[in-house]
């Protein structure tokens, strides 16, 4: 079954700068800790919440109208809600994070008990934590491990919203080699990996999944050597 998609939309992105790098590190917080505790037979597909700069309440009435104990229409719910007089840009990192998952309780808090599989209490505390977590995701990016100079190496995604490093992580002492920094924003296309082959001794190429992007090439020796 698919992942739900879980996303906050704006408008205006000098507005809301960093955003969407929030927004894709929240959507896999969101699938590892709150998906599988949705009701998956309401085939929700997309769960989102509009921030609206001249809103000075969140559209809870209209919410509760379109959602309470009712079908979802195409798979998609969504909550407008206030944005008004915050000044995204100048939120520390803290605050950014208070910020969207005080949304995202808004928008829980008000669906009916058959959006759940658990006690929507649950829902609503797996959040709370999210709020005081680190935002990092170390994610294997394949199953198989690569295996150079007779080491056995991970290749990573370590993710956080300042940044996405693609990594090698060492079996035997777990040292980290960087292999290329990227906007957190652009990890579900750039980093859309298929597979990955070494050739030459030391030349790792990475495939990509869709055909129009080019692999990503790294010369292990001067990498290793660098670092």
């Amino acid at each position: 079954m698919r992942n739900i998609m879980f996303t906050a939309y704006f408008s205006n992105l000098e507005e809301f700068a960093d955003l969407p790098d929030y927004n894709a590190i929240m959507e896999l917080l969101m699938i590892i800790n709150i998906q599988d505790k949705l009701n998956r037979e309401k085939k929700m597909t997309k769960v989102m919440f509009c921030l609206i700069t001249d809103r000075d309440n969140d559209n809870i009435e209209n919410f509760i109208k379109n959602y309470y104990n009712k079908k979802v229409w195409q798979g998609l719910i969504n909550l407008d809600v206030a944005a008004k007089n915050i000044n995204w840009n100048d939120l520390t990192d803290k605050e950014k994070k208070e910020f969207l998952i005080e949304k995202w309780k808004v928008l829980f808090n008000n669906l009916s008990d058959d959006y759940f599989v658990v006690d929507k209490s649950e829902v609503i505390r797996s959040l709370e934590e999210l709020k005081y977590s680190e935002w990092n995701i170390i994610s294997t990016l394949f199953k198989k491990k690569l295996k150079y100079n007779k080491e056995l190496y991970e290749i990573v995604l370590d993710i956080s919203p300042k940044r996405a490093e693609l990594a090698m992580i060492s079996e035997s002492d777990k040292k980290k080699i960087s292999l290329k920094e990227y906007q957190t924003r652009k990890i579900v296309f750039d980093l859309n990996f298929k597979n990955f082959k070494l050739i030459n001794e030391g030349t790792l190429i990475l495939e990509n999944k869709l055909i129009f992007l080019p692999p990503e090439i790294f010369d292990l020796k001067e990498i290793i050597i660098n670092q």
